[in-house]
């Protein structure tokens, strides 16, 4: 189960596309999995697509959408627990964080 201290990113065989309406679609390039996000899943990728931690993601949540503290962690929570399962994000390695090209 994800915290929210924890920077998880897209999966290195995922690609995405954002569709009118700001929803947005996941390919899992090896499994072939296809998964949608609404609105607020598609605020929660592009967090993830930026490296913010969770926590980080959740506060963008609570001021977009002016909604409270626990409801945006739990939303976040559940969303990051469900991508996990269907292996589309994976936790950041330090290491590749630092050494990722800018």
């Amino acid at each position: 189960m994800a915290t929210l201290e924890q920077q998880l990113h897209p999966h290195r065989d995922v690609v995405d596309t954002e569709l009118e309406g700001q929803e947005s679609v996941l390919l899992h390039l090896q499994s072939k999995l296809y998964y949608t996000l609404n609105v607020t899943g598609t605020h929660i990728w592009r967090g993830l697509r930026k490296d913010l931690t969770l926590r980080e993601i959740s506060q963008c949540l609570q001021r977009e959408f002016i909604v409270d503290a626990e409801a945006a962690d739990q939303c976040v929570l559940r969303l990051v627990d469900e991508l996990c399962r269907q292996k589309l994000v994976e936790t950041l390695d330090v290491k590749e964080f630092v050494e990722r090209p800018l």
